[in-house]
């Protein structure tokens, strides 16, 4: 008989998320009956499940827990558990993911993919290593380099990795940095290949795009430090090997929740018909914002044999860049990271996926919310505590199957009319005071002596683990294209990891984005690609996600 996270008859109970003499009290959800259920989205799942998944064998809570959140030591805060606390009448949702057979595919370097019989996850691993650069090196993000002169909080490289029964190996890793080049990806793929029989197309590397991370980028006037990226090549690649030397049997599930508070459409529509990305907070000539946001946020619960957890893999869509300044940080990911452990304990690892976010941040231009410097601290707060809330309401599995594929295609980039290279090259002679468009000038001109003409290939990458699939998609994509992916995928839930592989290096705009202009279809060495990359790659993705889906999905 399986046993409920939920006891039949208790619509509430107590979870202990600190000290022992104070609780958080959490609403739980109706008892449910039989072996399939709807999810949020409509979906109908079903779970093969043994006895007792997401409890002990014993069906007791792990020693000093309930439900996997810790009860002694340090623990939440007062105000950390009053965020976790769902009150009645906010709009929140947290549905629980449940896991199915399906089948496994594999890619080779030809771009060619197939597919194998479906295995089943039995052991995951998950680690994080201290990437943080020495001081004086570069910060990239902004216009113009600035030198790092200390550290908010630490970087790190976190990976998850899962087994199938059969021994296929797959790795989910997340770097803090702006972004990363291929190459330092095929470096990071190549050595767990070497080390660890690892497919290079089951490895996903992404970054979280925190703008106050190490020298990796060229953009914008800086300068990439070759031996931090070999090193961070080699530490990102550690903590994949770290997490599959600790693989252990495991129990998985997944599950949405919401946050529509923190994050906001940067585009926006003013009210002289013009258009501007940013217009700046309490600006009264702005109309309305140029597109939605989104607000999931997606969690994976990872939890061992005995209950006790081994971390959380979690996805939101906004912006990393609510610090600035001249300190190396993590950004709220960091904070969120930090919640995660106070809420689980410290050996739990807080693996966050960046969403669909291109056109998305923090700012709020009414200016209704309060910002202050530490604001990103409330944003990891606010999105750990949906995340551990909405972590407690996911049942787990011990049995789940795994799947990865990748495709790529070629796309040619744009490049400068005649016409605003004669410009770029006016401005520069005659010298400006503006530095922005001075830098862009100088990226007009870089373009023409260095590259005038160029294609890039572009990778796509796609993983499914039980009922949840895992799209990988490079570059800073608009919202709307990971929203499509969503509403078109078959799966009860679909994650958009952006910032994944190093294809791609720049902002991937819709058709309307290009229409309107504004700060992110305006062209720079790296921001080149067509308007038509975007809709190739939600329909690369969408495919990989079919053929992901055959022999395993309805």
């Amino acid at each position: 008989m399986v046993r409920s996270m939920v006891q039949p008859g208790r619509g509430r109970r107590h979870r202990r998320l600190g000290c022992r003499r104070q609780a958080a009290r959490l609403r739980a959800r109706p008892p449910r009956s039989g072996r399939g259920r709807r999810t949020a989205r409509g979906h109908a799942v079903s779970l093969r499940r043994r006895s007792g998944a997401g409890r002990p064998p014993n069906g007791a809570a792990p020693r000093g827990a309930r439900g996997g959140v810790r009860t002694g030591g340090g623990g939440l805060r007062k105000s950390d558990r009053q965020l976790v606390d769902v009150r009645p009448g906010r709009r929140r949702m947290a549905e629980g993911g449940r896991l199915r057979d399906g089948v496994h595919a594999i890619f080779d370097e030809g771009g060619v993919w197939n597919g194998t019989e479906g295995s089943l996850v039995i052991r995951c691993g998950m680690s994080e290593v201290d990437v943080t650069p020495p001081l004086g090196g570069e910060i990239p993000g902004y216009f113009g380099p600035r030198t790092a002169t200390g550290v908010r909080d630490p970087l790190y490289a976190k990976s998850l990795v899962l087994e199938s029964s059969d021994g296929t190996l797959a790795a989910i890793v997340a770097v803090d940095a702006l972004s990363v080049p291929r190459e330092t990806v095929e470096a990071v793929r190549q050595r767990l290949k070497e080390a660890a029989g690892f497919d290079p197309a089951h490895v996903f590397v992404s970054t979280t795009h925190t703008h106050t991370g190490g020298p990796v980028s060229t953009g914008f006037g800086c300068t990439e430090d070759p031996g931090y990226l070999d090193w961070l090549a080699r530490k990102a690649a550690d903590s994949a090997l770290l997490a599959y030397r600790s693989r252990r049997e495991a129990r998985i599930g997944f599950g949405l929740g919401r946050e529509a508070d923190i994050a906001f459409n940067r585009r926006y529509f003013m009210k002289d018909g013009s258009f501007r990305t940013n217009p700046g907070v309490g600006n009264p000539n702005i109309d309305r914002p140029a597109g939605p946001i989104d607000p999931d946020v997606l969690v994976m619960r990872i939890d061992d044999a005995e209950g006790r957890p081994i971390g959380v893999v979690s996805n939101y869509a906004c912006h990393t860049d609510t610090v600035g300044g001249t300190e190396y940080g993590a950004d709220f990911p960091g904070e969120l990271s930090r919640f995660v452990k106070r809420a689980l304990g410290e050996q739990a690892v807080s693996l966050f996926l960046l969403g669909s976010c291109g056109d998305i941040n923090h700012i709020d231009v009414s200016g209704k919310r309060a910002k202050s410097p530490d604001h990103y601290r409330r944003m990891g707060r606010i999105l750990g505590a949906e995340v551990v809330r909405t972590r407690e309401k996911i049942d787990v599995a011990d049995e789940a199957d795994v799947a990865a594929l990748s495709g790529t295609f070629e796309v040619d980039l744009r490049s400068p009319p005649e016409a605003e290279l004669a410009a770029a090259k006016r401005l520069l002679e005659e010298g400006t005071d503006d530095v922005r468009e001075a830098t862009y000038a100088r990226e007009l001109l870089k373009i023409a002596a260095e590259c005038p003409v160029a294609s890039r290939t572009v990778e796509v990458q796609a993983m499914r683990i039980g009922d949840m699939a895992l799209v990988g998609f490079p570059g800073e994509i608009f919202v709307e294209f990971g929203l499509d992916v969503k509403r078109k995928s078959r799966f009860a839930y679909t994650m958009i990891d952006t910032m994944c592989n190093g294809s791609v290096r720049a902002y991937i705009c819709t058709r309307d984005a290009f229409r309107q202009g504004g700060y992110e279809p305006r062209m720079t060495f790296r921001n080149r690609f067509p308007e038509e990359t975007g809709e190739r790659m939600v329909g690369l993705a969408l495919e990989l996600l079919e053929r992901l889906g055959v022999g395993g999905t309805r």
